[in-house]
C-alpha cells in the first residue's frame, strides 16, 4: 500500500503528461476520492514509477502502468470486482464476454491553441448563470435534455461548493424574444493542474441545429485559455447525438477511449 499524499503526487505527475490516457475523468474528481480507496505504487528495477492502482470493495478506479499491459494485479482485481474502468489499451487485452455490461466513453482534450471565434445569432445572447438563485431553471433545462438524467435543484447547488467551481464558467444562451434559456454550458477549473473540464453542454431540443452547442464550447474555451493549460471532455461513444463530433469541430483532439465494465 502507498501513502495517500505520495500516491496523489505520483498520479498528478503522470496525469499532466497525458491526461486522457491516465484517467477517465478530470483529475480533481479522483483526488477527492482517494481517502476512500486502497492505493499502490510499484517501481521498476530502474527506479521509475511503473504502475499506479486505486480500488475499493466495489471495483477498480485507477489503473495506469508504463508498459500499457495487463499485469497480474489487474487480473486479480478483475476476478473479485463488481466493476472496472480501464483504458482501451488494457481493454483490448480482456475478453468482453466476461462482463455483463461493456460501455465505452471517449475522452479528448483541447490545448488552447487556435480557438475559433464564434458567431451567435442576434436572436440570442450569453449571460452567466447563478447556481444558487437559478438552481431550479438549471435542473429543469438539464432534465429536458435527457430521458434518464435529471439532477435536483439541491444537487445543482452542491456543484457550486466544489473547489473547482468558477462562476464565470456557468453560462446561459438566452432567447431574446422569450427572455428564457435556450442552452446551458458548465465548465470547471482545477488550478492545481491547471486543467479545465467541460461538464455540461446542453441545448434544449427545440433549439438544436442552430449552432448553440458550438457557441457554448468555444465561449468556455476562450474563458479558460488564460487560466488552464488544457481542457478535457468526455462522453458516451454510442450517444445518438454524437457529442464527440461537436467537440472535435471545436478543436478537441485525441483517440483515448475508456471502458466501464460490470460483472
Amino acid at each position: 500500500m502507498s501513502n495517500l499524499k505520495d500516491f496523489g503526487a505520483a498520479l498528478r505527475d503522470v496525469y499532466v503528461q497525458d491526461p486522457c490516457a491516465v484517467l477517465p475523468n478530470a483529475l480533481w474528481k479522483t483526488i477527492g476520492r482517494l481517502p476512500t480507496f486502497q492505493t499502490c505504487i510499484e517501481w521498476n528495477a530502474e527506479g521509475e514509477m511503473d504502475e499506479l492502482r486505486a480500488w475499493d470493495q466495489e471495483g477498480l478506479h485507477v489503473y495506469w502502468n508504463r508498459r500499457r499491459d495487463l499485469g497480474n494485479s489487474l487480473r486479480q482485481i478483475t476476478e473479485r470486482s463488481r466493476f472496472l474502468i480501464v483504458h482501451d489499451d488494457h481493454f483490448q487485452q480482456l475478453d468482453p464476454r466476461d462482463f455483463k455490461l461493456v460501455k465505452p466513453f471517449f475522452r479528448i482534450r483541447h490545448v488552447h491553441k487556435n480557438i475559433s471565434s464564434h458567431s451567435l445569432s442576434s436572436d440570442f445572447y450569453i449571460r452567466e448563470a447563478d447556481p444558487q438563485r437559478e438552481c431550479d431553471a438549471i435542473s429543469d433545462l438539464i432534465g429536458r435534455c435527457y430521458e434518464d438524467i435529471h439532477p435536483s435543484p439541491q444537487e445543482v447547488k452542491s456543484w457550486s461548493t466544489n473547489p473547482v467551481f468558477d462562476p464565470s464558467l456557468w453560462i446561459w444562451i438566452m432567447d431574446k424574444q422569450r427572455n428564457a434559456p435556450a442552452a446551458l454550458g458548465i465548465a470547471e477549473i482545477d488550478r492545481n493542474v491547471p486543467e479545465g473540464s467541460l461538464e455540461w453542454i446542453q441545448v434544449l431540443p427545440e433549439y438544436q441545429g442552430k449552432g448553440l452547442g458550438k457557441v457554448l464550447v468555444l465561449e468556455l474555451l476562450h474563458r479558460l485559455k488564460a487560466r488552464a493549460d488544457f481542457t478535457t471532455v468526455s462522453g458516451e461513444v454510442d450517444n445518438v447525438t454524437n457529442p464527440e463530433r461537436l467537440y472535435r469541430s471545436c478543436g478537441f483532439t485525441g483517440q483515448d477511449v475508456w471502458w466501464l465494465l460490470r460483472n
